[in-house]
């Protein structure tokens, strides 16, 4: 939808602009140079608008939607009459071993890439990040790695991470499965995490489990900690019983309330699971209920019911099932329970 802006008077004009909606199309954007605010606007002139957005079109597959986008996030990095830092900076990813997916995920989440010199900026923390053993996943994960400073920022994070945890190998595998300990303030964040997971939930430092932990807890405050593990305890689990889920399973945390109290509810209240077979089984609280657990436990009463002759395994295990097995085992069942509409009671 294209919006008319009155020439009028200023006054007009701005009322004119507050009706835009959010999602604005490249048209009207291009549009936006002949509006009395172009000069003063933060949005880009056509002349830039069209050199950056056609490159990010034509040659790297992005959709009019994620050239907004980006647009949007960043309208100074479309001020500039020529693309040829844009250009340099998607080349030099690429050449690094990004995929094109890879590459749009990276840009999206952090466009200020694309203004970043390639040999006094992104290429330097390129190569010290890939040194540290770290992938385009991993680095596509939190693009804002190659935003910071290499002397003043991830620099001195590095030498201070590689004391913590001994060695260059314990470092690498920690940064892979927390790749946020580059990005957060040390200590205020990443170090009171570290001794919460240590003291609270009871963890070895430095171990896989450990460092899962840390990964799960490191974006949330404490407030936020706190009362995910009293809503646990709210719905009938023990205190130790909420340790043994934290400790195998440390990314339930990252869970929304209602995610937990509706596999709780589910798995405890309807399927009849002690509340510590539940915590000795932990991923049970990261399935679906409503495509996982119901159109089990139905198979597995009806199994019951019909006094199959072969044992049935427990009804734990019996979620846990992958797919694969599970459909080679008892997908025969589905069309039946189905036809004979039965429900759980």
């Amino acid at each position: 939808m294209m919006v008319v802006l009155c020439p009028k008077c200023f006054l007009c004009s701005m009322r004119c602009v507050s009706r835009f909606p959010q999602t604005i199309s490249l048209q009207s954007l291009r549009f936006l140079q002949f509006s009395p605010l172009s000069s003063s606007s933060s949005f880009p002139s056509t002349p830039s608008l069209n050199v950056v957005s056609d490159f990010l079109l034509k040659e790297c597959g992005f959709s009019s939607s994620q050239v907004t986008t980006v647009m949007r996030r960043r309208p100074e990095l479309f001020r500039n009459k020529s693309d040829h830092t844009a250009r340099e900076a998607i080349h030099m990813l690429k050449d690094s071993g990004f995929t094109d997916n890879q590459l749009k995920t990276t840009i999206l989440r952090n466009p200020t890439i694309l203004s970043l010199t390639v040999d006094g900026q992104l290429k330097p923390k390129m190569e010290f990040l890939k040194n540290l053993g770290l992938a385009p996943q991993i680095i596509c994960s939190n693009p804002r790695l190659l935003s910071f400073s290499l002397e003043n920022s991830l620099g001195p994070k590095i030498a201070h991470l590689r004391n913590l945890f001994g060695s260059t190998v314990d470092l690498c595998q920690a940064l892979k499965m927390v790749p946020g300990l580059l990005t957060s303030d040390f200590e205020k964040q990443v170090k009171p995490k570290m001794e919460y997971v240590k003291n609270n939930i009871g963890v070895l430092e430095g171990s896989a489990a450990f460092l899962r932990a840390l990964d799960a807890i490191l974006g949330h405050s404490f407030e936020t900690l706190e009362k995910k593990i009293k809503h646990m305890a709210s719905l009938g689990l023990a205190e130790e019983e909420i340790l043994l889920i934290l400790k195998s399973n440390p990314k339930i945390l990252r869970c929304s309330t209602k995610k937990v109290k509706e596999n709780i509810d589910f798995l405890i209240h309807t399927a009849g699971l002690m509340p510590r077979i539940v915590a000795l089984s932990p991923k049970l609280l990261n399935y679906s209920v409503e495509k996982r657990l119901i159109p089990r436990y139905k198979v597995f009463k009806y199994l019951r019911t019909n006094q199959q002759s072969k044992p049935l395994a427990s009804l734990a295990t019996f979620f846990q099932l992958s797919e694969k097995k599970f459909l080679k085992r008892f997908g025969q069942y589905d069309t039946e329970i189905k036809s004979n509409d039965h429900t759980i009671s």
